[in-house]
């Protein structure tokens, strides 16, 4: 299955197949306690991203290249977050117990799963139930609701929740008909410009690539910090009143500038603009539209740098009457079926991993090289499109492993260790799970340690220097 799974993927990125000689993927799903086939479906991106950047490798001069992906250690990033620690310290995910995430059974004999993971979205869904924040209370007033009505009224108000929902129930709404046709990663032309040949003799893939990254929390993110494993120079740009998730924001901070611009204020506004011309690659993961109100559509970044690529992940896709929506990891495994395949439609739960989170950065990432490669070729700036509920319900087409075949027990802490690495930086001695993509002459790794967010200043590396002479005078 990840071969058919990798051919397949290839197609949608226009990147050739280099055959059974090169590519190896070892191994078979099930690796976590998941009827979802996630580590081969991560192991079969990772190899078609190897593909691609095997043939930018080529183009610059280099030499041929083998690619390998495991299933084990595939499935294992996507639950990347959970294996990191400072001087040896576990660095905790947000609190499991945090009351308004979660599922609540309804009046209707149903169960809706509540994202209140931000202080807005918190404060509006206690607001909405009028009552305390404790599980109890939040229980009690969801239990007073139907479902679909409860998922309504949270939707009007800009909040975040999904009723648990069979496959086929999802299938049969108009947003799960929406997305069901559409590529699990779309590669969108925008318009014409010249080509862009890689240059040759770099030290690394996708060295001069440049990409401005405007995401959060963990799939966003995850498309930059894959680029910038192979060169890629990466400035993540974050609001500075954005709510923090230390976890989140360290795994995918590996290889990036981090800086401050807060789009609304003008100057600011400029900044971007200005960054933007010099860009190849421009990722956001914020909801439809909110960038384009602020004057950053896809057709707009093409008209301000022709020839970049635009990346745009979302959580249920960027069509139908959710498209807006606000979402997360956990509502779209809601609300496609998959919370109630890990469990039952009287208990729905939650994948012991980020499935939906990890693949669709990884899927970004690998439309991200599919495009580059289709400038370097033809010229053009192209829009790459990902969600979370369509990589939910691409899982689901690949199948699922019997109940019977779940693995009784974890993956030993050995061999979880054998995947982690160390740096040192701005957060001491940081250890890390590690690309599992094997590439035998450009193998994945990290120029720049984690940092904080807001490091550094809203220029390129080479300017760095500059602007701190000038903050000091």
């Amino acid at each position: 299955m990840p071969l058919d799974t990798f051919n397949q993927l290839l197609n949608l990125v226009g990147v050739a197949n280099p055959g059974k000689e090169i590519v190896e993927i070892a191994g078979s799903d099930p690796v976590y306690d998941t009827p979802f086939k996630v580590g081969e479906a991560s192991a079969a991106i990772l190899a078609a991203q190897g593909a691609a950047i095997r043939e930018i490798w080529l183009q610059r001069g280099g030499k041929d290249q083998k690619i390998k992906t495991d299933v084990r250690a595939a499935a294992t990033e996507t639950a990347g977050v959970f294996f990191q620690s400072q001087h040896g310290y576990p660095i905790p995910v947000p609190d499991p117990d945090y009351p308004t995430v979660g599922f609540y059974p309804t009046l209707d004999g149903r169960h809706i799963l509540l994202h209140g993971g931000y202080p807005k979205l918190r404060d509006g869904l206690l607001s909405l139930l009028c009552c305390a924040d404790d599980r109890y209370s939040i229980g009690h007033a969801v239990a007073k609701w139907n479902s679909f009505e409860l998922e309504d009224v949270i939707a009007e108000r800009g909040l975040a929740g999904a009723v648990a929902r069979t496959p086929e129930e999802w299938l049969a709404h108009p947003q799960g008909q929406a997305i069901a046709d559409m590529p699990v990663v779309e590669v969108i032309k925008l318009g014409d410009s010249k080509p862009e040949p890689f240059k040759r003799g770099a030290a690394r893939p996708l060295s001069d690539v440049k990409v401005v990254d405007c995401t959060h929390v963990i799939a966003g993110p995850t498309c930059a910090k894959t680029l910038a494993s192979q060169g890629a120079e990466v400035l993540h740009i974050t609001c500075p009143s954005r709510p923090r998730l230390p976890p989140f924001d360290i795994d995918t901070s590996h290889g990036k500038l981090s800086a401050f611009l807060d789009l609304k204020i003008p100057k600011d506004n400029h900044r971007m603009r200005e960054l933007v011309k010099d860009a190849d690659v421009f990722s956001q993961s914020y909801r439809p539209g909110k960038l384009t109100s602020l004057g950053f559509s896809p057709h707009g970044l093409a008209e301000m740098r022709p020839g970049i690529i635009v990346v745009s992940t979302s959580c249920y896709g960027h069509a139908g009457p959710w498209h807006f929506r606000p979402g997360f990891e956990q509502l779209a495994q809601s609300c496609t079926g998959m919370a109630i395949a890990q469990g039952s439609i009287d208990s729905p739960q939650l994948a012991p991993t980020f499935p939906n989170d990890y693949l669709t950065g990884f899927l970004s990432a690998l439309g991200t090289l599919g495009a580059l490669l289709r400038r370097s070729k033809e010229g053009g700036s192209y829009h790459v499109r990902v969600s979370l509920a369509r990589s939910a319900t691409w899982l689901e087409i690949l199948g699922k492993v019997s109940r019977d075949a779940l693995p009784p027990e974890p993956l030993p802490q050995s061999y979880i260790s054998s995947l982690l690495r160390k740096e040192v930086g701005p957060l001491g001695e940081l250890t890390y799970f590690a690309p599992s993509l094997q590439l035998s002459e450009t193998p994945p790794r990290w120029e720049r340690p984690a940092e904080p967010l807001g490091a550094h200043f809203p220029v390129w590396a080479d300017q760095q220097n500059k602007a701190l002479q000038s903050a000091l005078a």
